[in-house]
């Protein structure tokens, strides 16, 4: 069985069916977090959880998307929700025991990261091979609001679900949606991109090496890589200060007011971006967000207003979209489907190396510096108290300006290297290599082989 679609429909179908299995994935990460922090009653234990969640994606990244590259997409899809589905099996197991211990859930969860991490990655190497370029802003637009709708109902449903029903019935229904998953994966033709046989012969070393040369020999791609990284670490430590900040003045409601705020601003932005796609300069639609997001962060901390911050959140994070998909299409259409596992999986894992080093720079920071000394007696409450005031909470809100700054002077410095503004323009878009026909339900399911035993 085989469906007979292609191009953008083809995309949507199979979108909406992942989409059924990260919005159980996301239920589900919400009520067996909150069961793990009460089973563990601290919270060092259960920040292993999360450690084990993200380092086997920065580590073994640029390694999986050599073999992402070698293998066939559509078997990579459906070995990648097989492995999700695998480990949540082994985690209502247990749990359907009563001998599930949070050092299980640390045990699993890096082989799951490992398989969310190949999921990520070939799909979004796929998009360009399935969709025609013009409308790619429009599909990657339909990708972030699909994100955006679950990341704002997810918890809303999570904590729903723990109200009515136990945690088993949770984890019963999200392996029914990776069912529903893997199933559209299963009846849909997914093409992959044909390499030649003197690149697939290659060791896994040559081919990495491969895929980072392709990458240098893009400097617009590779300078913007490196500028967004010290962008991104700047904007990881203001979301780590953003709930002191609030909380320093507000209530736990008015937080969750302002990240709804910005939730529903996530999701006009995504709705705007699939209506009308973007701007023309992806360039454009990558830089303009960044400056609007850094201009706000150094705004924002000097107001103590649960209303002002709430608008500003909701217009900022309008914006979030457009950025994400013009980064993401600019990508796609400058790099070779046949480099795209390798080079998107280099530049996950050069981006997401920042965020450990900023959330430990936050917290020493906050700490250590600017909180002692925003305090009422503080060494700098005379000359800044005045704009960002003094007590609980201050030094983080100065903080978080002053990274909003730092942002900011990133964004100007992309802005004025030609490599970087100009390349959405100067480099040539990528056409996909042929591909061989698509595979049949039952060869797609075999597992994929190397090209080099």
């Amino acid at each position: 069985m085989s469906l007979k679609l292609s191009g953008f429909p083809l995309f949507t179908f199979i979108l909406l069916g992942q989409s059924a299995a990260l919005l159980g994935a996301t239920v589900t990460n919400f009520a067996l977090g909150i069961w793990a922090y009460e089973k563990a009653g601290n919270v060092a234990d259960y920040t292993w959880i999360a450690v084990a969640a993200t380092l086997p994606g920065i580590f073994l990244g640029p390694i999986l998307g050599v073999y992402i590259d070698r293998w066939p997409r559509k078997s990579t899809l459906i070995i990648s929700q097989i492995g999700n589905a695998t480990v949540l099996g082994i985690i209502a197991a247990l749990l359907f025991a009563k001998t599930l211990a949070v050092w299980n859930i640390v045990a699993v969860v890096p082989f799951g990261a490992i398989c969310a991490a190949v999921l990520q990655i070939s799909f979004s190497s796929t998009i360009s091979s399935m969709v025609g370029k013009d409308r790619l802003s429009q599909a990657n637009a339909l990708l972030g609001l699909v994100f955006g709708v679950v990341q704002l109902a997810g918890p809303l449903l999570g904590g729903a679900a723990l109200d009515h029903f136990t945690l088993e019935h949770i984890l019963l229904a999200t392996l029914i949606a990776y069912v529903i998953a893997i199933f559209t994966l299963l009846i849909s033709p997914i093409p992959t991109p044909q390499r030649h046989e003197e690149i697939a012969s290659k060791s896994v070393l040559g081919d990495l090496r491969e895929g980072y040369l392709y990458l240098s020999e893009k400097p617009g791609l590779m300078g913007g890589l490196w500028m967004f990284t010290l962008i991104w670490f700047s904007v990881s430590i203001i979301q780590v200060l953003f709930v002191p900040v609030v909380l320093g003045f507000g209530t736990r409601t008015e937080l969750g007011a302002i990240q709804t705020a910005g939730g529903v601003g996530l999701l006009v932005g995504g709705i705007l971006m699939v209506a009308f796609k973007g701007p023309k300069r992806l360039m454009v639609g990558i830089a303009l967000p960044c400056i609007v997001f850094s201009i706000a962060f150094i705004l924002i901390p000097l107001s103590r207003s649960a209303q002002v911050i709430s608008v500003a959140s909701l217009l900022v994070m309008a914006f979030l979209p457009m950025a994400n998909a013009a980064s993401q299409t600019l990508w796609q259409r400058k790099t070779s489907p046949q480099y795209q596992g390798r080079v998107f999986a280099l530049r996950n894992t050069i981006m997401k190396a920042a965020q450990p080093l900023a959330f430990i720079s936050a917290g020493f920071l906050a700490d250590h510096v600017f909180e002692p000394n925003l305090q009422a007696d503080g060494a700098w409450a005379a000359l800044l108290g005045p704009f960002w005031g003094v007590g609980q909470g201050r030094g983080a809100a100065l903080m978080m300006s002053l990274f909003g700054l730092v942002s900011l002077v990133f964004v100007v410095i992309g802005l004025l290297n030609r490599n970087i503004r100009r390349a959405d323009i100067d480099l040539p878009d990528c056409e996909p290599v042929p591909a061989p026909p698509p595979t049949t339900a039952a060869d797609s399911a075999e597992p994929p082989q190397s090209a080099r035993p």
